[in-house]
């Protein structure tokens, strides 16, 4: 990997995992990567099928697989992802836990230790026991709805779980920005951000 390649920003663990599971970056994912390190609010708008929904989570992952490997990864939920869509499973399932399992046998290839990285889905089917052990074991990657963010927002329990968000990415933004839906949604962004007392880093797609 060259120090000009759109990978060279990653963990060496998380390029090779990409490298292994895609023969190249997509143009959205190139143009959009650097805009997400920097910290930069990015809005990725692509065709469907150029890997936005991975772009954004590969950037969350990376950061949490270098402060697991470095410091170790607080019980707190970092990373939250909204989409208006309730049936999630499979994007989820290709675009965050595929990279995840595969990231820690990469971990594991390069003989460094395990980051076990949390994820969760919170929408308005989750069962209560499930959100019970949210409460008490909080992901680090929350996935969810709008409406369950804002839920979550209006509850003492959901506050302290949201409260160490670092990062925001929003779903399927063309869908929401000209509807009540989305300016409901970006009440609830405001909420968080005030919340968390930090400028959130806000990726759409």
């Amino acid at each position: 990997m060259t120090p000009t390649s759109p990978l060279a920003g990653f963990h060496p663990a998380v390029a090779a995992w990409f490298e292994g599971a895609f023969p190249a970056p997509t143009e959205a994912q190139v143009q959009a990567w650097p805009a997400i390190a920097s910290g930069r609010n990015t809005l990725v708008a692509a065709p469907t099928g150029s890997g936005k929904t991975l772009t954004a989570f590969l950037a969350a992952i990376d950061v949490l697989v270098r402060e697991g490997l470095y410091d170790g990864l607080p019980d707190a939920t970092q990373i939250v992802y909204v989409s208006p869509l309730k049936a999630l499973s499979n994007d989820i399932h290709v675009n965050l836990e595929a990279p995840l399992e595969g990231i820690r046998a990469e971990l594991a290839r390069q003989g460094l230790p395990d980051v076990r990285i949390r994820t969760a889905v919170r929408t308005g089917d989750t069962p209560q026991a499930e959100r019970a052990r949210l409460r008490k074991t909080p992901p680090h990657i929350l996935v969810t709805t709008p409406e369950s963010l804002y839920v979550l927002l209006g509850s003492d329990s959901g506050r302290a779980m949201l409260a160490g968000t670092r990062t925001v990415i929003v779903d399927e933004i063309h869908a929401m920005v000209s509807s009540k839906r989305g300016s409901h949604l970006s009440l609830s962004l405001e909420r968080l951000e005030a919340l968390c007392g930090r400028r959130l880093t806000r990726v759409g797609l």
